[in-house]
């Protein structure tokens, strides 16, 4: 058998609930309800998990020393370290993103790049919402379980056969149908066409009464699933082109969940999780290393919609830029309409969601290999001029802008965040360390009112 990922991980998060018209998920026979004692994931072929951290042990510190960073007689001033505290975005925006409650619960998604797929930056804004008393679960988990550098923060543990392939959108040359998370995993039947999810929350306690798989089966296909380890069921799903739902479930909360493509094609568009109680606030986080908000330019309104199967968000968080900004040839204008179609798209999709624009971090350059003559502001210019799009065009359809190079003192802050003690960038002056990310989503949440 094919090598597998396993990914363990001991946070939570959040997703969104019902809004947008569906059919009724197909309903797969009940399994017997579990009563606890349900054994942890073990991968085939998977090697030992590795030691968990220590409590209270801090997170390991960036060390920028031997990565060619310019010197501190070329930085000069840019090398002092500035945190520039943000405002509340506007109180309309506001609106879709203040924390709900058990009467009213609150519905939140953030797209994104590698900023919020693999490090803290998401799980610290959920901590925000924690820490206000509010109780924080997923929805909706997009299929990328597996990827690399992706982290997915609602689900405790899950094993993936090496035979699925991915769709992305971004990368797409033209429009396509694609599910939530802006990706599709693709197999064919065989012995590595599994996924199998711990859907137990942070204290391994069963809170899911039901998992709805998202799914297309061009030719039909069959699934056989087994849940809490209970006894293998099979469900034969008729051919569809269109993104359909089917609902396994138990009698009361299931914990583990193993589903193997027996027979066909499937095409993965993600998982909903069905709660007896709904949290008073559902985040989802849809991150992707390498993405652009060319993703959701290539979305068909109508089929995504479809394949969210009822979950809306009253709140959305879009964040890009980084990668747009790496193109040599970057363009304004054509940056400027490829933001006006996502945004179009995102609104035909979530007409009334409130909508904030989180515009890319400040980026510098090493003295090394192809930046090493490039001028220190070459990418910070690129990135303030993305943000000025993200504000114009954003403004057009009702999204406020939120200024991660601004928190970072402006062009050029990267300089001086890499030489914060500790460093709050990474070794490649693109992405943020462990610290800058929590405190950027620490300043993130103060803008949006969940925290002082």
């Amino acid at each position: 058998m094919a090598p597998v990922t396993r990914f363990l991980m001991i946070s939570a998060w959040c997703a969104g609930l019902s809004a947008l018209s569906c059919s009724l998920p197909a309903q797969a026979q009940d399994a017997p309800s579990s009563f606890g004692g349900v054994s942890d994931l073990v991968c085939p072929n998977a090697p030992p998990a590795p030691p968990k951290p220590i409590a209270g042990r801090p997170a390991a510190r960036v060390n920028m020393s031997g990565t060619q960073m310019p010197s501190d007689a070329e930085l000069g001033p840019l090398a002092r370290t500035t945190i520039r505290p943000q405002p509340l975005v506007d109180t309309q925006t506001l609106a879709g993103f203040a924390p709900g409650n058990s009467e009213q619960p609150r519905r939140i998604a953030i797209w994104g790049d590698s900023h919020i797929a693999g490090g803290p930056f998401a799980s610290t804004l959920i901590q925000a919402l924690r820490d206000k008393g509010l109780s924080v679960a997923p929805r909706l988990l997009p299929p990328t379980m597996g990827r690399a550098n992706v982290v997915l923060p609602g689900l405790r543990a899950y094993c993936i056969g090496s035979s699925w392939t991915t769709d992305i959108a971004y990368t797409s040359p033209s429009p396509l149908d694609i599910g939530p998370g802006l990706a599709n995993r693709v197999v064919d039947a065989g012995p590595d066409s599994y996924v199998w999810l711990d859907v137990r929350n942070p204290s391994r306690q069963a809170d899911v009464r039901q998992l709805q798989v998202i799914y297309s089966a061009p030719a039909g296909a069959t699934i056989d699933y087994v849940i809490d380890d209970g006894a293998q069921r099979t469900v034969t799903l008729p051919a569809s082109n269109t993104s359909q739902a089917l609902a396994l479930g138990t009698n009361g909360a299931m914990s583990t969940i193993k589903l193997r493509v027996s027979q066909g094609k499937l095409v993965l568009q993600g998982f909903i999780l069905d709660r007896p109680q709904m949290p008073d606030v559902s985040f989802d986080v849809f991150g992707l290393p390498s993405a652009t908000v060319k993703g959701w330019a290539n979305v068909n309104p109508s089929t995504f919609a479809q394949s969210l199967h009822g979950v809306s968000y009253d709140g959305v968080l879009l964040e890009f830029g980084t990668n747009e900004g790496a193109d040599p040839d970057f363009d304004t204008e054509k940056y400027a309409a490829m933001l006006e179609r996502a945004l179009g798209n995102m609104r035909q999709v979530f007409p009334k969601a409130s909508c904030v624009l989180v515009g890319p971090p400040d980026r510098g350059v090493l003295r090394q290999g192809k930046g090493g003559t490039l001028p220190l502001l070459t990418y910070s210019r690129v990135h303030q001029r993305i943000e000025q799009v993200q504000r114009d065009v954003g403004s057009r359809f009702g999204c406020a802008a939120w200024s991660w190079q601004d928190l970072m003192g402006g062009q050029g802050g990267s300089y001086g965040w890499a030489h914060a003690q500790p460093s709050l960038m990474g070794h490649d002056l693109i992405h943020l360390s462990p610290d800058g990310y929590r405190l950027t989503g620490r300043s993130l949440a103060h803008s949006l009112g969940w925290s002082p």
